[in-house]
């Protein structure tokens, strides 16, 4: 007992020799200023082949937006947007993507994605690359007519399920094969005899102004409503008593909040640039019995793309590592604004997300997180394992 005692004031005399440090610091109070929602920002784009677009193209750009709100809405799942655009293709070469956009929606028109798509076999995909799993994401669907692949607006809610889930932090076998077993049910349902249970795989999203109703996938149902930084397992309590002095209750909680008042400031120095990604997750690995810091997952790899292949065919998923792309159908992913920035090898170091970035910073401001959310975020943190 002796030796677990002296173990937790050891720990605690490192954060206090730590905070001593950070106290001498300046932090400029505006260094970290953040949107306190963070909530993930969106933007469709409807890509045309001509030099302008025509009032069809602007019509569907803002029908396929209005969608893609409701779906949202099914799963609870908050988000902010940019207004929808339509642009000819050769515009879009020259698009800057916003800095604060997580996750952009391209529409071909039928031009474009009957070459492009249809013609590799593909009637959408779900693209994302980087070690931050809650930016750069893209979806690609065609305005196409529906003959051979599933309905465009099927198709795009199929790709918002794969992007929902994989943001969220569920594993592969949701991410992938439940919602792919999904579209390939629909597809037996709509080509095949209507059974009993096809009923359970769709459902439907009233618009308000550039639609009426639409049939859309349903959603996975352990995804509604759930939070980026909620668990599954495990309460902030535990990670507490884990890393504190063993002892009376009295002791325990003292110790705790001593801790936590010691990480608060070791969070500041962080955000101020005092101490680097890789090495404040080895401070936050303490506070979660991970001492190595490690943020590795062997749930799914930081780069993966999925795709909608055509009705009646299981579609075609491929999740791969850092630098793998070259392996893939070159021409889809021409257009994807996100992998120049985002294929650097990362071995070696950690790069902590924005989300997490910005409910620390609100947390070392006493605002927004309380303790308790402030520890389940780094055990979301290394659950869903921020590349290493």
């Amino acid at each position: 007992m002796k030796n677990v005692a002296s173990a937790g004031m050891m720990r605690i005399a490192v954060f206090a020799f730590l905070a001593v440090l950070v106290l001498t610091l300046w932090v400029p109070a505006n260094s970290y200023a953040m949107d306190k929602s963070e909530k993930m920002r969106w933007q469709l784009i409807f890509l045309s082949p001509y030099s302008g677009c025509t009032n069809y193209q602007y019509q569907m750009a803002n029908a396929y937006d209005e969608i893609t709100s409701k779906y949202f809405e099914l799963y609870k799942f908050e988000n902010s947007k940019y207004q929808p655009q339509c642009m000819p293709d050769k515009k879009y070469t020259h698009y800057q993507v916003p800095d604060d956009l997580d996750l952009i929606i391209l529409v071909y028109d039928n031009e474009i994605g009957k070459r492009e798509l249809h013609g590799n076999d593909v009637g959408g995909l779900y693209n994302h690359i980087g070690a931050d799993k809650t930016r750069d994401h893209t979806i690609i669907i065609c305005d196409c007519s529906n003959f051979g692949f599933s309905d465009p607006v099927w198709i795009l809610s199929h790709e918002l399920s794969h992007f929902i889930t994989y943001y969220l932090g569920f594993d592969q076998s949701v991410v992938e094969d439940k919602i792919h077993s999904l579209g390939y049910k629909y597809d037996q349902c709509i080509e095949g005899s209507w059974e009993a249970t096809c009923s359970s795989v769709l459902t439907h999203v009233y618009g308000d102004h550039y639609f009426t109703k639409a049939t859309v996938m349903a959603p996975y149902e352990p995804a509604i409503g759930k939070k980026l930084f909620a668990l599954e397992n495990g309460t902030a309590n535990d990670a507490i008593t884990s890393d504190t002095v063993a002892g009376d209750a009295s002791e325990s909680v003292a110790s705790s909040q001593l801790v936590m008042s010691m990480q608060k400031e070791i969070t500041k120095w962080w955000l101020a640039g005092k101490i680097n990604d890789t090495d404040y997750t080895k401070v936050l690995g303490y506070m979660v019995d991970k001492p190595g810091g490690m943020m590795t997952s062997d749930k799914l790899p930081p780069n993966v793309i999925l795709f909608d292949g055509p009705d009646g065919i299981k579609e075609n998923a491929t999740f791969y590592d850092t630098g793998s792309e070259q392996k893939l159908k070159g021409s889809l992913l021409n257009r994807i604004p996100f992998k120049s920035e985002n294929t650097t090898d990362l071995s070696g170091t950690i790069q902590i997300p924005q989300w997490f970035k910005s409910k620390a910073y609100w947390w070392s401001q006493d605002q927004v997180w309380s303790d308790k959310d402030f520890l389940n975020g780094i055990k979301q943190l290394f659950n869903i394992g921020i590349g290493k």
